[in-house]
Order: structure tokens, then C-alpha cells, then sequence
């Protein structure tokens, strides 16, 4: 991705139009074999805190290719500093997970990445910012202890009420 340039309203914007109710579809797969692992369905919310920054969560319904399945869920904390969008483990912002640099592509296409090296397994993320609303989210994690690749498709929930007219 080549990226042409980064108004400094973007992390502000994107940070506003993400507040409210979204499900999501997540499809799990083994980076080695290349076989899936699992998928997860359910829903986030994205509740403000403060003048930048938002809570995230989400819970959803996870099943295993092998066909157990369990109840799934986790939260992060965003966080708009400056031109980037910070996402933290933590809502007192002292685990940071990645920093994004938002910025428009030539084809006019809003997307991020970043990298976070947890222990000895890296996270290699990329964040895309789709017209339509919807946002994708995918994390290729390789290392000792991790080797899969987990894609992830939000959509806006239909009728959800946001907080922002802003759109994606």
C-alpha cells in the first residue's frame, strides 16, 4: 500500500465514526496448513470515553473447525492522538497493542497498519476503512507459540443508532 497523504482530521474522524454497534464476522486460519481453525460471530460496541478516546468490545460465539464452540469476547481502548489512532489493552492506556497512521491511498482508500511484538510472537495487522461503512481488520501472528491469521468483517448493525453522523 502506498499512501499519499494524512489530512489531520482523519484520526479524529475515524475515531468518531467508529462509536456505536457493529457485528462482525471473524474467520480464523492456521498459517502453516493453511487449514481454518475456526470462525466467530457476534457483535462490538464502541462506547466513547472522554473527547478521544473510545472503548471497545466485542462478544461473540466462536466455533472450532474440530466443532466445539464457546462464547468469545474482548475489549481494547482507542485512543486519537494527534494524527494517530491508538489502540490499547488497557483503558489506562499503558499496554500499547498498535498505533495507527491512517492515511489515504492513491485509490483514495483509508487504511492503517502496524506491527506489535508480544513476547516472541509478532502481529502483523492491517486495518482497512471501507466506503461503504464497514471496516476490516486482519493480524497474521507468527512466532514460537502462534501461526495463524485471523480476518475480521465489521458491519454496521442495522438501525444501530451512532454517536457521530461521520461515516467511515
Amino acid at each position: 500500500m502506498t499512501t499519499e497523504h494524512q489530512p489531520l482530521w482523519v484520526a479524529e474522524h475515524l475515531l468518531a465514526a467508529l462509536q456505536g454497534e457493529w457485528r462482525f464476522s471473524r474467520s480464523l486460519q492456521d498459517l502453516v496448513t493453511r487449514n481454518p481453525i475456526g470462525t466467530v460471530q457476534g457483535q462490538a460496541r464502541f462506547t466513547p470515553e472522554g473527547s478521544c478516546g473510545a472503548h471497545y468490545a466485542e462478544s461473540g460465539q466462536m466455533v472450532l473447525q474440530s466443532g466445539g464452540a464457546f462464547r468469545a469476547g474482548g475489549s481494547y481502548f482507542f485512543s486519537q492522538q494527534g494524527t494517530d489512532l491508538c489502540i490499547y489493552f488497557d483503558a489506562q492506556q499503558q499496554r500499547l497493542f498498535h498505533r495507527l497512521h491512517p492515511a489515504i491511498d492513491q485509490d483514495g482508500q483509508l487504511s492503517a497498519s502496524s506491527s506489535h511484538l508480544c513476547i516472541a510472537d509478532r502481529y502483523d495487522s492491517s486495518y482497512a476503512f471501507l466506503r461503504s461503512g464497514a471496516f476490516v481488520i486482519e493480524h497474521q501472528v507468527r512466532g514460537p507459540h502462534k501461526s495463524y491469521r485471523s480476518y475480521t468483517l465489521y458491519e454496521r448493525l442495522a438501525g444501530a443508532p451512532t454517536t457521530s453522523s461521520t461515516a467511515v
